[in-house]
C-alpha cells in the first residue's frame, strides 16, 4: 500500500523529526550545557521586578537551593562572607539577600569551564548585579567568581562560591 505524499503527511513527517531532534539534545545534553543552564536558572530566580510576597519568594529561594549540593564553601571576602553552609541554610540567606532589594538582576558573563575529572567542573565567570535598594539607591557590582561542582546522580551541583580578587590600577 502506498501512502499518498500529500502537504499533510509531509508537515506531520517535519514536526516528528523536528520533536526528535529537540528530544535527542534535550536528553543528551553535554555537561558544559547543563552546567551553564545552572547558571541561566539561578540568574531567573534572583530576578526580581517589584514587590513579591513571601510564598514567591520562598520558592524561588528553595529552588535556588536545590542546585547545590549537601554542603557548599562561599567566600566572598567584599560581602564579609566567609563560611561553608549545609544546603538547608541556603534558603534564608537567599530570601534575606533578595529582600534588601526591590529590583534585582544577576547575569553571568565569560562562564569557563574546566572538568579535572568526570565528576569536577571549575568554573571561572564574571557576575554582574544590577539592582535598585528597598531605599531607591541603584547598585551596580560586578565579581570575578570561580565556583566548583560536582556531579551526583547525573546532575551538577555547586561545592565551592568564591570571589575572586582582581587587582585595580
Amino acid at each position: 500500500m502506498l501512502i499518498e505524499i500529500n502537504t499533510k503527511n509531509i508537515a506531520i513527517i517535519g514536526l516528528i523529526i523536528i520533536a526528535g531532534i529537540v528530544a535527542f539534545f534535550w536528553i543528551y545534553q553535554s555537561d558544559e550545557a547543563r552546567i551553564k543552564k545552572r547558571f541561566t536558572s539561578i540568574s531567573e530566580l534572583a530576578a526580581k521586578d517589584g514587590e513579591e510576597n513571601e510564598l514567591m519568594a520562598a520558592l524561588k529561594a528553595r529552588k535556588i537551593a536545590d542546585v547545590f549540593a549537601k554542603s557548599c564553601r562561599i567566600d566572598i571576602p567584599s560581602e564579609s562572607i566567609s563560611q561553608t553552609f549545609s544546603k538547608d541554610e541556603i534558603p534564608p540567606h537567599v530570601m534575606a539577600g533578595r529582600a534588601r532589594y526591590s529590583r534585582l538582576a544577576v547575569k553571568f558573563y565569560d562562564i569557563q569551564i574546566k572538568f579535572p575529572d568526570d565528576n569536577t567542573a571549575d568554573v571561572d565567570l564574571t557576575a554582574s548585579v544590577a539592582a535598585l535598594t528597598s531605599s531607591n539607591e541603584p547598585v551596580n557590582d560586578i565579581y570575578e567568581v570561580r565556583c566548583a561542582l560536582n556531579k551526583i546522580e547525573n546532575d551538577w551541583f555547586f561545592t565551592k562560591i568564591e570571589e575572586v580578587e582582581v587587582l585595580e590600577k
